[in-house]
């Protein structure tokens, strides 16, 4: 069966809930990336409404980023979201670094390649992952044009 490619994870909650750390752990056929960025609600409420607008065709393209990529900062994470092909699939290009330093350092570029429902899913859970409902997510099922 396949798996998830995406999985994210509540692992800290500040006393009022209001602030949060994630981590991330993002597996294709040819890597892996495990990332912990601090984050609040209302930037996963950015990412779930750009994800939706792009998979209702308002947008040709959604990126979304989390910190900066400069120096001194908790991490880096871009999510690119795009239409590959003309058959359906949907392209998702990250971007992770973990801004430590060497030789902890992690800076990782990959993709993606999913279809339109799986993107319906994904924002669906990110939906009931920021009301609270759930503390984990998976989802992204990738797939590959033959």
């Amino acid at each position: 069966m396949p798996q998830p490619s995406v999985k994210i994870q509540k692992i800290w909650l500040d006393d009022d809930d209001s602030f949060f750390e994630l981590n991330l752990d993002f597996c294709t056929g040819h890597c892996s990336v495990n990332i912990n960025i601090f984050t609040d609600n209302e930037e996963l409420e950015k990412l779930r409404e750009g994800v939706m607008d792009f998979s209702s065709f308002k947008q040709k393209e959604f990126l979304w980023t989390a910190g900066e990529d400069v120096e001194n900062v908790s991490h880096f994470l871009s999510m690119r979201f795009f239409l590959y092909g003309n058959r359906g699939y949907v392209g998702v290009e990250v971007t992770a670094d973990n801004k430590l330093e060497s030789p902890y350092s992690v800076r990782a570029t990959f993709f993606l390649v999913t279809v339109l429902s799986q993107i319906d899913d994904f924002t669906r859970k990110l939906g009931s992952f920021i009301k609270g409902e759930i503390y984990e997510l998976e989802s992204l099922i990738q797939s590959f044009e033959q």
